[in-house]
């Protein structure tokens, strides 16, 4: 009896998943309102350029036609370029990523990416400074302070290269330091938070403070032992970029326990009970937005399918992907 029982569910399991495909085949061929944006896919590139190319390679074999990429950064965005480039897409797809840092400013000016949405590290990490030695000094500091994205294209006019760990501006009041801030980013190796690093940098040292700058590897283990040893330092506020934005908040709140501020940059802290004084960052939402506006302009009045890179879990890039699909339903809402 169980020898026929066997191959009759090997059947039905094999018509279950062909039916299954079909299903999926026909919803990602279904027609569309002439000019409409259909998003066929999500998947996630975890922000890197070798897991974007993957997931790219990986939408080509799923969506043929797709017209358009949206990737939540330009690692994730170079990957697809990749991808594209190694199939022979590229004049079939538009490429629109988030960030504008170097090598994705340059990819745009070759024409292989459209447009980024780029945020101002050089920004974040001033104000970041600004609000935490504001903050010390006895002044209100509002609790978010959001920089605004704006959007780069190939016509796009660049001002100058920012500060870098490589290319530090030196500042220094020549002072007794007034304290010690302790930082954490995670990921270090990222150019993105190089600049950040020597902004803040720059800024402390105009103020008078000193700064620790240090890269937690994407481990948020090692960033909760930062936090810790931030406090055995003494430091006199700490700037966190989280890991994990939950999970972090064991070390948030020995910080609080410890009376010494905490203040968050890039990615928020979220976790219940942990306390931060001023979240500074892009404003991720509206960076989406002009993301989602762009490629509407790029397809055009053929509109199309597109399927969106993104990075599960980390707010910042979330928001990216819903200020994108905002604007995307209302141009399709317009087609009704």
């Amino acid at each position: 009896m169980k020898k026929l029982i066997a191959p009759v569910i090997t059947a039905l399991t094999a018509v279950l998943f062909t039916a299954c495909n079909k299903s999926k085949d026909q919803a990602q061929n279904t027609p569309q309102v002439e000019g409409q944006i259909v998003i066929v896919a999500e998947l996630s590139g975890d922000g890197k350029r070798d897991k974007g190319f993957k997931a790219a390679e990986d939408a080509l074999q799923r969506v043929p036609d797709m017209r358009g990429i949206f990737a939540i950064n330009d690692p994730s965005g170079l990957g697809a370029v990749g991808a594209l480039e190694k199939a022979g897409k590229m004049d079939q797809v538009t490429v629109i990523a988030f960030d504008g840092m170097p090598a994705g400013k340059k990819a745009i000016k070759e024409g292989k990416i459209y447009a980024d949405p780029i945020q101002h590290p050089d920004k974040i990490g001033r104000e970041c400074i600004k609000a935490i030695v504001a903050y010390l000094s006895g002044e209100d500091v509002k609790p978010n302070i959001d920089i605004p994205a704006t959007l780069y294209t190939k016509d796009t006019e660049d001002s100058g290269e920012p500060l870098t760990p490589e290319n530090p501006a030196g500042a220094s009041t020549g002072e007794k330091s007034r304290g010690l801030i302790g930082a954490t980013c995670m990921d270090i190796a990222n150019p993105f938070f190089k600049v950040i690093e020597a902004n803040m940098r720059d800024e402390a040292a105009k103020h008078g403070y000193d700064l620790i700058y240090l890269g937690a590897e994407n481990d948020v283990s090692k960033q909760q032992k930062q936090i810790k040893d931030f406090l055995v330092k003494e430091v006199v506020a700490i700037a966190v970029n989280p890991t994990n934005s939950e999970a972090i908040g064991t070390a948030v709140k020995e910080a609080n326990n410890a009376n010494v501020p905490v203040f968050s940059f890039d990615v928020r802290v979220q976790a219940e009970g942990a306390k931060v004084v001023s979240h500074v960052g892009t404003d991720n939402a509206q960076g989406g937005e002009l993301a989602g506006q762009a490629m509407i302009d790029a397809l055009g009045a053929e509109g199309g399918k597109v399927v969106i890179i993104d990075y599960r879990g980390v707010e910042s890039c979330m928001e990216r992907v819903k200020g994108f699909k905002k604007v995307i339903d209302a141009h399709n809402a317009k087609l009704q």
